[in-house]
């Protein structure tokens, strides 16, 4: 029997370890659901969010900055949301509640808290950009996976950390990509533990889908929204942005750029647009770490 294929714990441990990570806070699920609501309006929204300083705090901070381009600078809750409209609503209370998570090494990974963040809101951000390029009417659903598809690797780093440099021989080794290397040292990757983490924070099953397809070709090709993750994701690892020990691991294959009806113009064209994304992103990055 060949051990060097047996992992050394099982994936019930790694989902054990999860009950660590915090609850991903109600509020902003509610004020969402609020949304969604024809009866509701603004306000109503803006009288849930009051009820978190912090949360007001990082939306104004994350209002205010590049990423979400408003035309001036506000003080205000309810005027901010207001210029926002209900899509960016959506957007800018995932980022401000995905911040602490996001914010933390990931020795692992050999990320820091920038790294991480900085991937996040970056692939959040080309999301728009591939949104915008390829028509896909689900903007705010690939927004909001893009800026958590991630999630997995801060319960994984606990296990990937001492078994690193074998996750990392056996992808160059084997030519393979970083998450079949994962599957085969550790057990599992950090998609489909992300996933899971966003199954117990009540995440639509959607987005839950895509963040676990999002490194795997046999299924993010079944469903748009992960093959649009997924092709984002790429472009963010291309451009380098906050990429860590699986840099540049993953390819953009033929069969994504067909189910993505996606030409070659189409993909150059979201590489320069997504330079942009980048530049804004460190904006971000710096108002969050000061």
């Amino acid at each position: 029997m060949n051990t060097a294929l047996c992992p050394d714990f099982t994936l019930e441990a790694v989902y054990e370890s999860m009950v660590a990570l915090p609850v991903f806070p109600k509020i902003v699920h509610k004020a969402m659901s609020v949304l969604d609501d024809s009866q509701k309006n603004i306000s109503d929204v803006a009288k849930i969010i009051k009820l978190d300083n912090g949360l007001v705090a990082n939306i104004l901070k994350l209002t205010n900055s590049a990423m979400f381009g408003l035309s001036q600078q506000v003080s205000d809750l309810e005027t901010a949301l207001a210029l926002l409209g209900q899509n960016r609503i959506r957007e800018v209370l995932i980022a401000s509640a995905a911040m602490p998570y996001l914010s933390r090494d990931l020795h692992g990974y050999e990320m820091s808290p920038q790294d991480l963040c900085y991937h996040s809101i970056g692939c959040a951000m080309i999301s728009e950009v591939v949104s915008h390029r390829l028509e896909f009417p689900h903007s705010s659903e690939l927004f909001t996976a893009a800026i958590l598809h991630d999630i997995g690797k801060i319960v994984l780093d606990i296990y990937v950390g001492p078994r690193l440099m074998e996750v990392l021989d056996r992808s160059r080794r084997q030519e393979s990509d970083f998450a079949t290397a994962e599957w085969e040292v550790i057990g599992t990757d950090h998609a489909v533990a992300g996933s899971s983490i966003l199954q117990q924070w009540e995440f639509p099953r959607d987005i839950c889908r895509a963040v676990r397809a999002h490194h795997d070709p046999d299924l993010y090709i079944q469903n748009r929204l992960s093959a649009m993750l997924a092709f984002c994701n790429i472009i963010a690892v291309q451009l380098g942005i906050g990429v860590g020990a699986d840099s540049f691991r993953y390819r953009l294959s033929d069969q994504l750029l067909y189910v993505l009806d996606c030409s070659q113009k189409d993909y150059y064209d979201c590489l320069e647009e997504s330079v942009r994304a980048l530049d804004e992103a460190k904006d971000v990055i710096r108002l969050i770490f000061g």
